[in-house]
């Protein structure tokens, strides 16, 4: 039989009368087990507690294909959380030597539970710890994933604006050289100053919108080179498509074919192509140079890097940082609608927290439509409140399921169409972020073909410190 004072060596026990203690030891079944052992499987349903008395014992869970181990000696108690939350024990527990051991049946912890004032605040306080860990642990988890997506995708982002510039910034230098070789042509074929200033005109005017669908652009490069070329231009097929390009037509080149002998002409038409070639390459280059730098300030704004934990922000801003760095998950087919009300005053948020939740709930719906169908942004004003409604037309979430959504330790990815996929905190976390950060609500509605949640946050609601 089990000895009381070993039982008052247990932390969870160790304020127990001895009556309990008493009580206690009489609803126990006690055993013993070998090295090696294997006591509880990772994901098997527990209905007891696990006592471990004496002896070693050692959790394993594996985790993105590898193995994470830790050991506890006696005295300990395993499976607190599974009793309360009805919920899979989290690891597989194996003895690391010869064990004694005792289980407390779940209609047994439940009495002790409600009869012992020490032992209920032990076990509160067990989950509470344990809750906060695990959030904890999920948030870092949540992020490390997020960040690995969010790595791939800019990478993604970024190649096409960066191989853009290289391509530019290769032709340019290619192209200087072809600029000079045709400058010196001018002068040597003797082209009067006077054709020099309408060829400058001519290159710096702005250029009209271009209408023209593919067809017709190779209509008209088709019949300019033919032009070019009864007029002596040495490869007219490379100079044709730029000059196109930029609406320069027949009607601008033949006053100067009237006024330039053959060579002069020649010489102008090389300047004029290479001029506007090498313009064009250098838009596309600051075009590809603009794109990564609002890629980076998007991410940057999305972090809040270099701000305090509080930040006075611009709730669609947040939402539109959100949205871009999220932009290669939903290019295989998701359709954005953005409905804002941009009246609504600045809010003093925690910036950084706030675009998690914004990401929770996009990635959900992602996942829901199977990255196929629109997402409407709706924000308004309600009273003291900003209102921001996310809605998908995916599928719809499950009656049964929706009322559970931000629960912890709740998953849904065995429901089709429900929302919450993964380890079943990530909506839970979502909800802490906005109801005990900000003081706001979260709700979700759905039916079948949408679902929509809706966040609400005080305006001018002074949000609490950090913790």
């Amino acid at each position: 039989m089990i000895e009381l004072h070993t039982l008052s060596k247990v932390p969870v026990f160790a304020d127990l009368t001895e009556d309990r203690l008493q009580w206690l030891r009489e609803n126990l079944i006690e055993f013993s087990v070998s090295a090696g052992a294997v006591l509880l499987h990772e994901g098997e349903m527990t209905t007891s507690l696990l006592i471990l008395l004496e002896g070693e014992v050692t959790t394993t869970r594996r985790e993105d294909g590898r193995d994470y181990g830790e050991r506890f000696p006696a005295p300990d108690v395993f499976g607190t959380p599974c009793v309360i939350a009805s919920i899979p024990f989290p690891a597989t527990l194996t003895a690391m030597r010869d064990c004694r051991l005792a289980r407390l049946p779940e209609a047994a912890f439940r009495e002790l539970f409600m009869s012992s004032g020490p032992f209920g605040r032990v076990v509160a306080r067990v989950m509470t710890d344990w809750l906060t860990a695990l959030e904890t642990a999920d948030l870092n988890r949540a992020k490390l994933a997020a960040l690995g997506k969010l790595a791939a995708g800019l990478a993604h982002e970024l190649n096409n604006p960066a191989a853009a510039l290289t391509r530019a910034l290769d032709h340019m230098r290619r192209e200087f050289a072809a600029l000079e070789d045709a400058a010196l042509a001018l002068g040597c074929n003797a082209v009067p100053r006077e054709v020099v200033a309408r060829l400058g005109a001519l290159v710096n005017r702005k250029a009209p919108s271009d209408a023209m669908n593919s067809l017709q652009r190779s209509d008209a490069e088709a019949r300019l080179g033919d032009w070019l070329a009864t007029h002596g231009v040495t490869k007219p097929w490379l100079a044709a498509p730029v000059l196109v390009a930029h609406g320069v037509t027949v009607e601008d080149l033949d006053p100067l074919a009237s006024s330039l002998d053959t060579r002069q002409f020649d010489s102008a038409i090389g300047w004029i192509a290479r001029v506007l070639d090498l313009r064009s390459m250098m838009d596309e280059a600051m075009q590809g140079a603009l794109r990564i730098s609002d890629i980076v300030a998007a991410m940057k704004s999305y972090s809040f890097m270099d701000q305090g934990p509080q930040q006075e922000i611009d709730i669609h801003e947040g939402i539109d940082d959100t949205l871009t760095v999220m932009m290669h998950e939903m290019k295989r087919g998701i359709d954005v609608i953005r409905d804002y009300d941009h009246s609504l005053p600045r809010l003093q948020v925690y910036g950084s927290e706030l675009n998690q939740v914004w990401t929770r709930i996009i990635e959900n719906a992602i996942e829901a439509m199977n990255g196929q169908g629109t997402i409407t942004i709706h924000t308004r004003r309600d009273a003291d409140c900003a209102v921001v409604e996310i809605a998908d037309n995916g599928p719809g979430i499950p009656p049964e399921a929706l009322t559970h959504l931000f629960e912890p330790f709740f998953t849904s990815k065995h429901v089709a169409g429900a929302h919450d996929h993964g380890l079943g905190l990530g909506l839970h976390i979502a909800y802490r972020i906005v109801v005990n950060r900000h003081g706001g609500t979260i709700q979700a509605q759905s039916g079948p073909g949408w679902t929509t949640f809706r966040v609400t946050l005080p305006l001018g609601f002074n949000v609490p410190p950090a913790a």
